[in-house]
């Protein structure tokens, strides 16, 4: 099947109006490949991004750990967080139905999961564009349609890539897969790797369960109106702990849309206390921490780099993955490690109210 055949097929599935030719564009992938993605502008005006995956690949590797999730169920997944987000009438991208209503469509060997497009400039992010980002994370935490999540038919949200619920047990998995290769250089990493994990294990039952984007960034934030940013890239997102995804985002607010990915050290972070404070300053305009939130802010700060961590030693302990690239994810993973606490401590205030 050609790419033209296949985005005939996609748009067959979502359009009955004719679409020209120029108006669609390839945005990554390609019909050879595993997934494909386009952009589609409407007769009307209104753009669309498409994105196709093959039915039988697996779900992508940042979904990896949701638990006995097939490609279409964690498709599924996520269309139906943005639908929740949609009855909810909270700023993301709006899930698109086929043409029978359904939330993903079948095109062959494809399913495709498509979105209006969150039109604007990807944040810098200045200080003020990170206290709207910080805000806009609230006001997702905030969401009150979960539990049950079913307020619009489609059912509940799917879970977030990385819900403590099934991410803890199969890092923890692959970090004890390997412990007996860690290097000594490399135990202290390992060792704060596991305690946050089996920490956040321990206390995520107790915590309240939202919705999460999971990777906020400046480069998954457009800036959609004056005083308003859109989160973007949702493949992450779904029901998930506040706290870790807010621990997330305050360390990844000291990185910037325009790193460049070439160079390690520019993704090396330095604590910025007017940073932190103008995200979590945002924040706090919609959601305070609860005392168990706050006592674990510092172990949320470590989570992410904890669940990528698992997997970087998963890959140059038992693949044998080395070299450059490998030297600079795990500096880079030290880094983070390193700062984690003194981010929570200059969040903290501005948060606990």
């Amino acid at each position: 099947m050609t790419d033209a055949a296949v985005v005939g097929r996609l748009l067959d599935e979502y359009h009955e109006r004719w679409v020209a030719p120029s108006a669609i564009r390839l945005l990554a992938g390609s019909e050879r490949q595993s997934r494909v993605t386009y952009r589609v502008t409407l007769p009307d005006g209104g753009t669309q991004i498409i994105r196709a995956f093959r039915a039988d690949e697996p779900v992508p590797a940042h979904g990896r750990d949701v638990a006995g999730e097939n490609l279409a169920a964690w498709l599924t997944g996520r269309a139906r967080t943005l639908a929740l987000l949609a009855d909810a009438a909270y700023p993301a991208p709006r899930p698109v139905r086929t043409r029978t209503g359904e939330l993903i469509g079948v095109a062959g060997p494809w399913l495709s999961w498509t979105t209006t497009y969150a039109d604007g400039p990807v944040v810098e992010p200045s200080l003020y564009q990170l206290r709207l980002i910080g805000r806009a994370l609230g006001h997702l935490h905030s969401v009150a349609a979960l539990p049950g999540g079913d307020r619009i038919g489609d059912g509940p949200a799917g879970l977030a890539s990385r819900h403590p619920a099934v991410a803890v047990p199969a890092c923890l998995a692959r970090l004890e897969a390997v412990a007996s290769r860690v290097p000594a250089a490399w135990r202290p990493m390992h060792t704060e790797f596991r305690d946050a994990l089996v920490r956040i294990g321990a206390a995520a039952g107790a915590l309240p369960e939202t919705i999460v984007h999971g990777d906020v960034w400046a480069r998954n934030v457009v800036q959609s109106a004056p005083s308003q940013v859109t989160f973007i890239d949702w493949e992450t997102g779904g029901r998930g702990l506040a706290v870790l995804d807010l621990g997330n985002a305050l360390v990844e607010c000291h990185l910037d849309a325009a790193l460049p990915d070439d160079q390690a050290d520019r993704w090396l972070i330095t604590p910025s206390a007017e940073r932190v404070a103008a995200l979590a300053s945002g924040y706090a305009e919609f959601r305070s921490l609860s005392a168990a939130e706050a006592g674990l802010l510092p172990a949320a700060a470590i989570f992410s780099a904890a669940v990528v961590g698992s997997l970087h030693f998963d890959q140059a302990l038992s693949a044998g993955v080395d070299g450059p690239v490998m030297d600079a994810r795990l500096s880079r993973l030290a880094n983070r490690l390193a700062v984690a606490d003194d981010v929570a401590a200059l969040a903290l205030p501005h948060l606990t109210g």
